[in-house]
């Protein structure tokens, strides 16, 4: 059994997150969004008119920036007019560490965009050896698109889009959380080439603080573990205190945070 990496270097661990974002993007993404690559390795792009959310994570509108390498500002003032040709007035800039950071910060400043200052959108590692299961009445499942077809009724409230878009794809596992035989949260794995990624964790309002996302999460780091993954990631916002505090507990430890902005082109916003 491999353990996860320790203390990997943040900006070499931008460049792989990056990758991974960009294969995220073709099974998490619904018909409406459409990415967009520009002839640049540190960027991608996603743009979907009909994703209006004032929250940047819950905002399809965004640019992706790994600084790992130089931006023009010809090639930015490009990038920014795709949002504008589709009538997009509010996008969100998130950036990855790298040595280009601070000039792409001043790309930003030159349109005004402004930093997202209410939350912080930390990355974590889970460092070390495969941490101890926490004990739990909660029954953790890997499950199918039978299972989840079967009680999506029951979880409407706990099944992000990308959790039921994502079922069937080559390298992701789904599991269930079940109390007292009730489904109550839902959770995957992604893997690609040597990462494991923690994503889609949710919990019905009902059933939260009782354990289930914990089981999950351990279930989850003993797969990756089984799959020879040698890093296993997630990333949450602060203001998620449990989601926080749960990772944490399962030896998570953060690596680097994302620098979030909001962006508004020349339209009016609403």
């Amino acid at each position: 059994m491999q353990s996860a990496m320790r203390n990997p270097d943040p900006a070499a661990l931008a460049v792989k997150l990056h990758r991974l974002q960009r294969w995220l993007n073709i099974s998490e993404l619904p018909a409406t969004t459409v990415s967009h690559y520009p002839d640049h390795p540190s960027v991608a792009v996603t743009v979907d008119p009909t994703s209006d959310a004032r929250a940047a994570s819950l905002n399809r509108n965004r640019i992706n920036v790994c600084c790992s390498q130089p931006i023009s500002a010809t090639e930015f003032l490009e990038i920014v007019a795709v949002f504008e040709a589709q009538g997009v007035s509010r996008f969100f800039a998130w950036l990855s560490p790298g040595p280009e950071i601070g000039a792409v910060r001043n790309l930003l400043a030159s349109v005004h965009a402004a930093k997202v200052a209410w939350t912080r959108y930390p990355t974590l590692v889970c460092s070390g050896a495969l941490p101890q299961r926490p004990a739990s009445h909660v029954d953790v499942r890997e499950v199918g698109r039978h299972d989840i077809e079967a009680t999506r009724g029951e979880l409407a409230g706990a099944m992000m889009d990308g959790y039921i878009r994502s079922v069937g794809r080559p390298g992701f596992h789904h599991y269930m959380a079940y109390d007292a035989g009730r489904p109550v949260a839902t959770a995957a794995l992604a893997c690609f080439e040597d990462v494991a990624y923690l994503t889609y964790a949710c919990t019905a309002e009902p059933f939260r603080r009782r354990g289930a996302q914990s089981a999950l999460i351990a279930a989850r780091l003993a797969k990756a573990h089984d799959l020879g993954c040698t890093l296993i990631v997630s990333q949450t916002l602060t203001m998620l205190k449990d989601s926080h505090a749960n990772l944490q507990r399962a030896g998570f430890e953060e690596v680097y945070e994302r620098e979030v902005y909001e962006c508004t082109t020349g339209r009016a916003v609403s």
